[in-house]
């Protein structure tokens, strides 16, 4: 079989969902109750993101693992010497995107990552004490959250203006 029959025969999410519950005013209360959830499922690697960044104009993907999140940033870390620093040096706007298929669940997120010396209250999270990593935080502005749901989907997303977070359907 060559691979455009695996992929015409491949299927899109289907199951039982979750309900979508009334979403809160904070993205972060809802992103937080969706990785707990993504945990507590056995959804495998919940803490997997794709970071993309963008150097000269030419988008470029990775995974990377969140590894903590507070009231207002989601924290990561990455080796000094990799592209990725690089790429951020020149370019703190990036976009992480977050999939859990058992729960029918996606979170993307398009925001500042910003290098941080400040990451004390949240050090027992991260290994850059021991190996000398750097640690970036991404300051949101913008969630978007996908749900899968028994005939289709439901999307919406969360803006922040003027230091207030507003919410739209899509």
């Amino acid at each position: 079989m060559n691979i455009n029959d695996y992929l015409k025969t491949s299927k899109i999410l289907d199951g039982t969902f979750p309900e979508l519950e009334s979403t809160p005013d904070s993205p972060f209360t809802l992103f937080n109750k969706w990785l707990s959830d993504a945990f507590e499922s056995g959804s495998d690697e919940p803490a997997v993101m794709v970071l993309s960044t963008v150097e000269d104009h030419t988008p470029d993907s990775r995974v990377v693992l969140l590894k903590a999140v507070d009231d207002s940033s989601l924290y990561f870390e990455t080796a000094k010497p990799r592209s990725k620093v690089r790429q951020l040096h020149g370019n703190h706007n990036v976009a992480a995107n977050f999939y859990w298929p058992p729960l029918g669940r996606q979170v993307r997120i398009q925001g500042t990552a910003v290098l941080t010396d400040d990451f004390s209250h949240v050090a027992d999270n991260l290994d850059a004490p021991e190996r000398d990593l750097n640690v970036y935080h991404i300051i949101p502005y913008r969630f978007e959250f996908y749900q899968a749901v028994t005939a289709g989907y439901k999307r919406f997303e969360y803006v922040l203006e003027d230091n207030r977070w507003l919410q739209h359907t899509l």
